[in-house]
């Protein structure tokens, strides 16, 4: 159902300030012990998200929770796209080839690594950053990659994951802002969380 134009907040910088906090105090939470080689700030995922709302988006905002639930959304693909740049050539996603053109150096080229590091596949322990998964501490690519499997069998699951885990959304936000009902929230997001942890297992049993 469209909002009521009295539900509508006319820009997005009117939102900004109402959310900002606690935005960051979300990307602090989950990236807070992060290796050195981690150069994303807290305060600069929040700014470059909220940045790019304000220049790009059409969207007409009905509260703070929907402007939030998008924010949330663009601080998670902040955060994939600067890892997996990084990260390019070193953990999955390019073969030996991609990395040379790419201006890796020779030493990180497979003939010259250790052979239990040969695979470009493997996951480098030095270049991974972590983060909490429910009851265990995640690589935070692994997740990613995990959600993208899950998002191809079903969009809606995946918003539901970022939304509440990540969001920090509680399951009457998340279904208000997907236009569905809190019970069937809490059903997809077990199911969900379920599928989640069996294709985790599987990317924890390829790393060792």
């Amino acid at each position: 159902m469209p909002p009521t134009s009295a539900q509508v907040h006319s820009t997005t910088e009117e939102l900004v300030p109402l959310v900002y906090d606690e935005l960051r105090k979300l990307a602090w939470h989950y990236f807070r012990n992060q290796p050195p080689g981690f150069t994303l700030r807290p305060t600069e995922m929040v700014h470059e998200a909220c940045i790019h709302l304000i220049q790009h988006s059409k969207e007409q905002w009905q509260s703070p929770q929907h402007f939030r639930a998008i924010a949330t959304r663009k601080i998670w693909q902040i955060v994939v796209d600067h890892l997996r740049k990084r990260g390019a050539g070193k953990r999955g996603g390019q073969r030996s080839p991609s990395r040379n053109q790419s201006g890796a150096s020779a030493e990180d080229l497979p003939e010259h690594r250790p052979p239990e590091q040969a695979d470009p596949w493997r996951r480098i322990p030095l270049n991974s950053v972590e983060v909490e998964w429910h009851d265990r501490v995640v690589d935070f690519l692994d997740l990613a990659e995990a959600l993208d499997a899950l998002r191809a069998e079903s969009r809606l699951l995946s918003e539901i994951v970022i939304l509440h885990w990540f969001g920090g959304l509680k399951y009457g936000e998340v279904a208000d802002y997907l236009g569905i009902s809190t019970s069937s929230v809490e059903k997809k997001s077990r199911y969900a969380l379920a599928w989640l942890n069996r294709r985790l297992a599987g990317a924890d049993e390829h790393g060792d």
